[in-house]
């Protein structure tokens, strides 16, 4: 990782090479009921300006060498499967795109430079916002670049020390479950699945 990012200076060897960092993260948040009900968009943004779209019916392999080999057919075909619905597919794109396109006018982002705010306090927050996106970085040390925080509307610290991507994503999702009513929801009998 090193040699590939001194070739490509513009990259940051901190940065680089962990696609287990975005494996379970996926793993974490694709199978929770904020994903089963509809209310979960996921994308993930690569350092060379991908963006990679997860459809929600998606099922990921356990598997982290099943996981690489998707991706690896991911970046070779631009699109997962090759025909039929895709369940993931990519395209250029940074960041301030990404934003623009989803019209989401609040960013929020999870750093250790963020406001101390409790996760139960920030998805209250954000369940009062109209299209809120929530990033969360997904490299093993660092904090977004520049450009990333100029774009964000609000960064949080949810714990004095780094947690793990996966572990902020999940914390997240179950607290957002819990402001918009899914999680209630979910254990009214009327939602009781034969």
């Amino acid at each position: 990782m090193q040699k590939l990012a001194r070739h490509h200076n513009h990259f940051a060897v901190e940065k680089m090479g962990r696609p287990d960092i975005i494996h379970n993260t996926l793993l974490q948040i694709l199978e929770t009921p904020l994903n089963w009900e509809g209310k979960l968009r996921v994308l993930v943004h690569t350092q060379d300006n991908f963006i990679i779209s997860i459809n929600p019916k998606i099922r990921l392999p356990k598997n982290y060498v099943r996981f690489v080999g998707l991706i690896e057919q991911l970046f070779a075909q631009k699109r997962v499967p090759e025909n039929g619905e895709p369940l993931m597919q990519m395209q250029k794109g940074n960041v301030k795109e990404l934003i623009r396109n989803l019209d989401a006018p609040d960013v929020l982002g999870f750093s250790t430079l963020g406001k101390p705010t409790l996760m139960r306090n920030v998805a209250e927050y954000a369940s009062a916002l109209r299209n809120p996106l929530a990033l969360i970085g997904g490299f093993p040390r660092g904090h977004f670049t520049d450009e990333t925080r100029r774009s964000l509307s609000t960064m949080f610290r949810i714990d004095y020390e780094s947690l793990d991507a996966w572990v902020v994503a999940g914390r997240f999702v179950y607290d957002f479950e819990w402001a918009i009513g899914v999680a209630l929801n979910r254990i009214n009998p009327k939602h009781d699945r034969p």
